[in-house]
């Protein structure tokens, strides 16, 4: 897919009717009438070599290259006791991210200068993986022609991941300045969106160290999972974590009308096991913000019994508050449009919901671990 297609998916995407668009492979033949239905007939990679995931079992997972890769885990298995700590708010109102203070991690992220570039990576945009120093590294993603706003829309989903409660799964992000001269030998295309003090704006993602293909984009996987998001089905309680979080990634996706999420790469897991909600430049486009029936509402029937009030919580208001935090720069008109868009999807959401625990009952919708 050249840029120009990409900068144009969200058309693409309101005009199909049975597959959402950014496949990284052929979609599926194969009939998926649940996963279909929870997923907004999310598109399935099937060139990508991951085998069939039996999640009843410990994951033995393909790497996603080229991070490094540990051993993987099934997020029914206990945590090892060496794994980093998750991300958490802290009764004193501090949140860490792998046992790091993650608003002072985010300040090192922005403000330590770049002190060397260690990879360019490249698929349907470009990422830089950038040392900071001290053990600080990150994935800078770019302005570039014909998709200056994808970056920023990494800085939206964490700040909107923030105002929901979603905890560790969500790399921070903020949004910073890097000098051109250190990104362009390693950008020869000549895309980059030069300031005019020489800078290169971008998002500044928390470099995750492992991540493991999780296979959960598989028919297979799927078939498996998907009954779990609906409340007539039971989940087996080795797997009520798994749930919880693929509940969670439906709903911040649906929010954010990212479509670009069901393939290898876009569903990892970290070393212990749990997924990572990462790479989420995909999400709010105003043209699919606006498609309040599209992206799996219909689908959503359970989320983590904690994200109702985050949902609850997430006002316009209040995400775009967040977002004054990191300044991220946007047109007032632009924003005013995507608030109004995000506002209908969230009030959907949460008629959603109420609606499935009416019927239900919360204790059949609100999912814990």
């Amino acid at each position: 897919m050249d840029r120009r297609r990409a900068r144009a998916g969200g058309g693409v995407i309101a005009a199909l009717t049975s597959v959402i668009a950014c496949t990284r492979g052929p979609a599926t033949t194969r009939p998926l009438p649940l996963a279909e239905v929870a997923l907004a007939r999310a598109t399935v990679d099937a060139s990508a070599p991951v085998a069939p995931v039996e999640l009843a079992q410990p994951v033995a997972p393909e790497p996603v290259a080229p991070e490094p890769v540990a051993p993987g885990l099934d997020a029914s298995a206990p945590t090892p006791a060496a794994a980093p700590d998750a991300a958490v708010a802290l009764p004193d109102g501090v949140r860490r991210f792998r046992g790091q203070d993650e608003d002072a991690l985010l300040q090192a992220m922005r403000s330590r200068p770049v002190l060397r570039v260690l990879h360019r990576f490249s698929s349907t945009t470009l990422v830089f993986h950038c040392d900071l120093g001290d053990g600080v590294e990150i994935a800078f993603k770019p302005a570039r022609r014909g998709e200056h706003q994808w970056w920023k829309h990494e800085v939206l989903a964490y700040r909107l991941a923030r105002v929901l409660g979603i905890t560790g799964r969500v790399p921070p992000t903020v949004s910073r300045r890097v000098p051109a001269a250190l990104l362009e030998g390693f950008a020869h295309d000549r895309d980059l969106i030069r300031e005019r003090d020489g800078t290169i704006r971008g998002a500044a993602i928390y470099w995750m160290p492992v991540l493991h293909h999780s296979g959960l984009h598989t028919p297979e996987a799927r078939e498996q999972w998907t009954p779990w998001m609906f409340a007539r089905h039971e989940v087996p309680a080795q797997h009520r974590r798994r749930a919880s979080q693929i509940a969670a990634l439906i709903a911040f996706d649906y929010l954010q009308a990212n479509f670009d999420r069901w393939n290898s790469a876009n569903v990892s897991l970290d070393e212990r096991g749990d997924l990572v909600f990462r790479d989420n430049n995909r999400g709010w486009f105003l043209e699919n913000l606006v498609l309040i029936e599209r992206g799996g509402l219909q689908g959503i029937e359970r989320i983590p019994g904690w994200m109702l009030p985050g949902i609850e919580r997430a006002t316009a208001d209040a995400v775009r508050a967040e977002v004054r935090r990191d300044g991220l720069p946007f047109h007032r008109l632009e924003m005013a449009r995507y608030w109004a868009a995000y506002s209908r999807r969230r009030e959907a959401l949460l008629a959603r919901v109420r609606e499935a625990i009416a019927e239900h009952g919360r204790e059949r919708v609100l999912l814990d671990e």
